[in-house]
């Protein structure tokens, strides 16, 4: 039996790659999932499963016709991490199909939410939805014992005994309900040679996997990171796999929160260290500090190594002063917190459970301990959004840039907002449903994910969940700038504001240009307060957007004038940008009914809805108004959709 499990990319299928993988000063995520999928079959007596990378090499359909002409595999796995993915699930399932009729095509990943379009627009037989391990092993028994010898012939009833199957039998979809998840001490760490081997002796290399760090601006705020003896190399890693939350915008395959095994880390890092020259570590896990006795003893496994590292998923109620001291003793350089807004009402629907003042004494807390948490990523355009509610979380940016003592436009203080694109399998997702922005048919879901695999998620894309005027929508990311600045402006003109974080940054600077080992950049890096940001000043890239972020002096100015008087100036001056670039850009792509969407005012999200004092705050997320509204007499067809996509 010949076995093939294949990365999937996300850009669209022919386009070119905006960037080479090989280039940037982040690394490349390891494939975990492939790596792990492959572990799991190998301990079960399957060790020839091969892999191809096509996410890294990004064959064309030639290529890929010539890889799956020579080696004939009997059983495919594609490996759809993200909904984004569609697109290239549909283009390489049907080469593969023309290539061998018979071969066995198992999708996987968060797009398997989707599994009733997946299973019916393209070439997949079967979607294993939820954590693949168990399944994907249950497939290879099934193949082994039931396919050798009758290709053709599908047994439903025995692949539904595997759980986490979805399948059509005949016209109908059945699924055999989520299946149990790896314990911790199951789950491994990347094995480097079978990833490498997935890129089939071709330029790529499991380089790929690794960066010198060259400035990057997390690390960049340590002096540590200059130091003459430190390790040059940064790597993506995580030691833990799943979530405690439920936010209702993000996908959720996996049941739990479980942390890897200790002894296993130990010899991971101490590889890294010995055979990568591993210096910097940047941790993807989804909720680090969870498990705080578990952090607690990574942090001391870093520091063991003499490694510096950066967490990106961290929940503000996560760590105290205490644990922030730990971490920074033992290497840790700055904790980025998943914010999303500075308005209540928003964090309520989208269910974080915390609030505002969590939020800034998480980030307070950090910057008062000598512990970096850098530029903070908005979402904007949840249902609910507002102008209302976008300056609100102005408000508290500005709060933040004031007690850091950096202006909101730099770094440090930075905001970077994105617009809300649902996903499939999220309450997000099925409200766009209930509205009628995302069709009710198979044809109709199908047309919204191959949109959604072409886009990005900005404000041109944007759908309207809101019904606001797009005069409106096109400003709410300004709006956050404007008020954060304006907020910034009143708080430091009643009060000295320190330059301790200008001192510790020109600090680390002057360290890095006394080292002689550093690679020198045209231009040194500037101190902050500094922006020294290039101006585009073509409509294409969005003048006025970058004309308001741009210059702080612009944003003072204004932050010192009335807002009736300067506020829709600003804001009419970026809808008519929008407009040029809507009606003369080469770029045509928009979601499905997207800005000139009219939703039903009946349906939309009404303030009595999400009002604190009317309602509890679990009444107030986005995933109990959606419940409410879905009819308690639902079909069975219905039910295996609905527990597709609620998720384990």
């Amino acid at each position: 039996m010949n076995i093939t499990i294949c990365s999937i990319p996300t850009e669209v299928p022919g386009a070119k790659l905006e960037r080479k993988r090989s280039e940037g000063q982040m690394g490349i995520m390891p494939k975990i999932a492939i790596t792990s999928l492959n572990s799991w079959a190998t301990k079960h007596g399957f060790n020839n499963c091969k892999f191809y990378d096509i996410d890294m090499l990004y064959p064309d359909d030639e290529a890929l016709e010539e890889y799956f002409k020579k080696e004939k595999p009997d059983i495919v796995g594609l490996s759809a991490v993200v909904s984004t993915c569609y697109l290239q699930v549909k283009r390489i399932s049907k080469i593969i199909r023309k290539i061998n009729s018979e071969a066995l095509i198992v999708c996987g990943g968060y797009l398997t939410a989707a599994a009733n379009v997946v299973l019916r627009k393209t070439d997949v037989d079967v979607c294993v939805v939820g954590n693949g391990e168990i399944a994907w092993v249950g497939l290879l028994n099934y193949y082994k014992e039931h396919l050798e010898n009758n290709k053709n012939q599908l047994d439903i009833n025995k692949l539904l005994k595997i759980k986490g199957i979805a399948i059509l039998d005949e016209d109908e979809l059945k699924f055999s309900g989520y299946g149990a998840t790896l314990p911790g001490c199951e789950m491994n760490f990347p094995d480097f040679e079978y990833l490498k081997s997935g890129l089939l002796n071709q330029e790529a290399s499991v380089d790929n996997y690794f960066r010198e760090f060259k400035d990057n601006e997390i690390f960049s705020m340590d002096s540590r990171s200059y130091e003459k003896n430190r390790r040059p190399n940064m790597v993506n890693i995580f030691t833990s796999k799943g979530c405690v939350a439920k936010c209702t915008f993000c996908q959720r395959g996996s049941k739990g929160y479980m942390v890897y095994d200790l002894d296993k880390l130990d010899k991971y890092l101490k590889h890294l260290v010995e055979d990568h020259d591993v210096g910097f570590l940047y941790i993807d896990d989804e909720n680090f500090a969870s498990n705080k006795k578990y952090t607690y003893q990574i942090a001391e496994l870093f520091n063991k190594y003499n490694l510096l590292w950066f967490a990106a998923g961290v929940r503000c109620t996560s760590v105290t002063k205490e644990d922030i001291v730990h971490y920074k003793k033992n290497g840790c350089c700055a904790l980025k917190f998943g914010i999303e807004s500075g308005s209540q009402t928003m964090l309520d629907i989208m269910e974080k459970k915390f609030t505002v003042e969590d939020i800034k004494k998480a980030v307070f807390t950090c910057y008062d301990n000598g512990l970096y948490s850098p530029a903070v990523g908005y979402m904007v355009g949840m249902p609910g959004e507002s102008l209302k509610t976008c300056m609100e979380s102005g408000k508290m940016m500005g709060e933040i840039s004031a007690h850091i003592g950096v202006e909101p436009k730099i770094k440090m203080g930075a905001i970077d907002p994105y617009y809300a694109i649902p996903l499939v399998g999220t309450p997000l997702f099925e409200y766009g449903k209930q509205l009628g922005l995302i069709g009710q048919t198979v044809d109709e879901e199908e047309e919204y994910l191959m949109m959604v695999s072409q886009v990005e998620a900005y404000k041109r894309y944007y759908m309207n969940f809101n019904g606001a005027p797009m005069s409106e929508v096109v400003f709410w990311d300004i709006l956050i700038f404007l008020e954060a600045t304006r907020t910034y402006v009143k708080l430091t003109e009643k009060k000295t504001i320190s330059n301790e974080w200008s001192e510790k940054f020109s600090e680390a600077m002057r360290v890095r240009n006394e080292n002689p080992n550093v690679r020198r950049k045209e231009k040194r890096i500037q101190v902050m307060g500094d922006a020294g940001d290039k101006i585009d000043v073509s409509f294409s890239n969005y003048f006025v957007t970058n004309f308001v972020k741009n210059h702080i002096m612009f944003n003072k100015t204004i932050a010192k004038l009335p807002r009736w008087m300067v506020y829709p100036i600003v804001r009419y001056a970026i809808y008519f940008e929008f407009l040029l670039q809507k009606y003369f850009l080469k770029d045509k792509h928009v979601l499905h009914k997207t800005t000139n969407a009219k939703v039903n005012s009946s349906i939309r999200i009404k303030w009595e809805e999400v009002d604190p004092n009317k309602t509890t705050q679990k009444d107030r997320s986005l995933r109990s108004i959606v419940a409410k509204r879905v009819k308690d007499n639902m079909t069975e067809k219905e039910r295996t959709l609905s527990s597709l996509t609620a998720g384990p």
